[in-house]
């Protein structure tokens, strides 16, 4: 997980925290939450991106070969930074669902999540399905062009048969 990413997900969801404090209805934050949601799940997928400095470079390009490592940094601070932070955004979250309970009655952040969740799913399953019929579509039109393929070379070969036929006989 990207520092910044976490950062940024941290101070939306913190954000939504005080729009909870104030607003009248789920509606009133449901922007927001969304946003910290995209944010939080954003900040789960994203691959760390190193950042170095010409020695850390030089370094690097000496030892290439002997790197088996994703592009995630090995220096413990970042790995520190990177852990409390995805635990704060965690926290984070579980206190802002806490305050949707309290002010909206039992159980709305888990109904939140689920509805998310599902939603989630069947967003992922009509992209799958679209993939699916993208490639039914192109194995059709491959089907198609070789039967027509096939259909030109046997008019092409009655054609050269017709010619011999005309000049042999």
């Amino acid at each position: 997980m990207v520092l910044a990413e976490l950062s940024l997900a941290i101070a939306a969801v913190k954000g939504v925290g005080e729009l909870i404090d104030s607003a009248k209805s789920v509606a009133e934050v449901a922007s927001s939450l969304d946003s910290a949601l995209n944010l939080s799940d954003r900040a789960k997928k994203t691959a760390p991106v190193k950042t170095k400095g010409k020695t850390e470079k030089q370094i690097e390009q000496q030892l290439e070969k002997y790197n088996n490592t994703d592009g995630e940094s090995t220096n413990l601070g970042a790995i520190v930074q990177e852990v409390t932070d995805a635990k704060t955004l965690k926290h984070e979250l579980y206190r802002m669902g806490t305050k949707l309970d309290v002010k909206f009655g039992r159980g709305t952040w888990d109904k939140i999540l689920e509805i998310r969740a599902k939603r989630l799913a069947k967003q992922k399953q009509l992209e799958q399905d679209h993939r699916d019929k993208l490639k039914e579509l192109q194995e059709e039109r491959k089907r198609f062009w070789l039967e027509m393929l096939k259909v030109i070379g046997l008019l092409a070969t009655l054609t050269v048969f017709a010619i011999w036929l005309l000049q042999y006989y």
